[in-house]
């Protein structure tokens, strides 16, 4: 196997079915990548398709009870069969090529995505589910993708995940302000571990490219539309000779694409 590639969790609970997200996202890599390698971390045996290269069963779930199964994130270290990583979510979708990242990320131990993109590939200044952030003067930072390779600041990164999501209530009732979360949710425990790790920035790598659309309700400047997608008329182009596009609001989308609206992906290929 390569020493680099794609690594997500896919633990399904009672409204979604993130192992089937899962094919999706691997086949948008697939199809526009030669570093295409991709490992799904699940809680189930789930048969190997050829989109998916290696399927890793967890061993320790600290996420069984929970409807919203993020306890088990500071795992990936350990789980991941490479050398150098690219963590995603599972709902997700390629829509360019990324072998050139390579390039530049292997140079780094670790790489966050900072400020995502609205629809217009515009920085999102109005995140009003990211009150807890400016409160609490956390770093602007997305789990949803990052890349890091084997090295003593990854592995210390992830310790830090590991006691923050593992002794939740203390560490919410002691360094939080004004949180009431009752689990843990990882772009939280992400920019308090960095906080923690790297106070000064100092270790801070920003590449405005290593980025992707969010396209959650509410964070596109659109907070009075009921429907997110069905204002925007979010979709999927097919085209014989060039494959598919993803339009939103009028606008080919070229980053990562993350959508909230699960349903979205039936739309997509239905």
């Amino acid at each position: 196997m390569s020493d680099r590639g794609y690594v997500w969790f896919a633990l399904n609970n009672s409204t979604t079915d993130y192992v089937e997200l899962s094919k999706k996202l691997a086949s948008s890599i697939k199809k526009h990548n030669k570093h295409n390698q991709v490992c799904v971390i699940t809680d189930k045996p789930v048969e190997h398709k050829e989109e998916i290269d290696k399927v890793i069963v967890l061993k320790n779930d600290y996420s069984k009870d929970q409807e919203w199964k993020m306890n088990n994130e500071w795992q990936i270290f350990n789980l991941t069969p490479f050398k150098h990583t690219i963590k995603l979510e599972a709902d997700m979708l390629f829509t360019s090529n990324t072998d050139w990242w390579w390039n530049y990320l292997h140079q780094h131990n670790m790489v966050f995505s900072y400020h995502v993109r609205c629809y217009r590939d515009t920085i999102i200044t109005n995140t009003p589910y990211r009150k807890l952030f400016k409160t609490n003067n956390l770093p602007d930072v997305y789990n949803g993708l990052t890349y890091f390779r084997k090295s003593k600041q990854a592995q210390s990164f992830y310790n830090i995940c590991k006691d923050i999501m593992l002794n939740w209530n203390t560490v919410r009732d002691t360094f939080l302000i004004n949180c009431h979360d009752k689990h843990p949710t990882t772009d939280v425990v992400y920019a308090l571990a960095l906080k923690i790790q790297d106070p000064l920035c100092e270790k801070q790598i920003k590449y405005e490219w290593f980025n992707f659309m969010h396209n959650k309700s509410g964070v596109n400047g659109l907070s009075r539309a009921y429907i997110n997608d069905q204002y925007l008329y979010t979709m999927m182009v097919g085209h014989p000779l060039v494959g598919e596009y993803i339009y939103s609001g009028g606008y080919k989308q070229s980053r990562i694409f993350h959508y909230h609206n699960k349903k979205l992906i039936k739309e997509f290929y239905d």
